[in-house]
């Protein structure tokens, strides 16, 4: 089910859109340090179905990376998984998504948790200044101030007052690395929830075939 919304005054929420594949510890640390430093009350996690148009061996269907996004966020009462992609039309474009999301959650301030990468495409998204002007973007981690300076579009987005900069704690693992490591059979234990690691065990998810 969707998270539901709550009565009185608006509450403040972090859309993180992925597609979870599976939920990892690196995840969860970025969404916990958005939802202390971003003033946000609670943290959904967006489950992107698979699209037709881009099928992968690795892609476990949705009902699974969101079951897994459950079972991760199952003690953390402010985390929450949704699965409100699952039933828009597709592909899934943000802007709809988040259209929608402002139609069905009226009371509810909605922003959205990105990384730097999605920052700088960010011009290429679809109403993506709809977008800008409906929502926060709250991007991890902190822009060095070097040569990686971004520019062009990006540098203009990053200065726009809706994108706030968060030095979010990043951990250097992905879902990739992840999957490739229990395809290769080694010990993701300390990547993942316990919860997560027992269900991916179980289904044998990634598993060489």
């Amino acid at each position: 089910m969707n998270p539901t919304t709550t009565s009185g005054n608006a509450t403040r929420v972090g859309l993180y859109f992925g597609s979870f594949n599976p939920i990892h510890l690196g995840h969860l640390v970025i969404a916990n340090h958005m939802l202390n430093q971003a003033g946000l009350d609670e943290v959904w996690f967006v489950v992107t179905p698979s699209s037709p148009h881009k099928q992968s061996v690795d892609m476990i269907p949705e009902e699974h990376r969101l079951q897994m996004a459950h079972l991760a966020l199952a003690d953390h009462p402010h985390l929450k998984a949704s699965n409100v992609e699952f039933t828009l039309p597709r592909p899934n474009y943000t802007a709809d998504t988040m259209a929608h999301m402002r139609e069905a959650h009226p009371a509810m301030e909605f922003s959205i948790i990105m990384g730097q990468d999605n920052l700088e495409s960010f011009h290429t998204w679809k109403d993506h200044e709809d977008l800008m002007a409906a929502h926060r973007l709250l991007i991890y981690p902190r822009l060095s101030t070097g040569s990686s300076e971004p520019s062009g579009e990006a540098a203009k987005w990053l200065h726009h007052p809706r994108v706030e900069i968060h030095e979010a704690p990043v951990i250097a693992i992905s879902s990739t690395y992840i999957r490739d490591a229990i395809t290769s059979g080694y010990d993701v234990q300390f990547l993942l929830p316990d919860a997560v690691v027992a269900y991916i065990g179980n289904n044998h998810f990634y598993e060489e075939a």
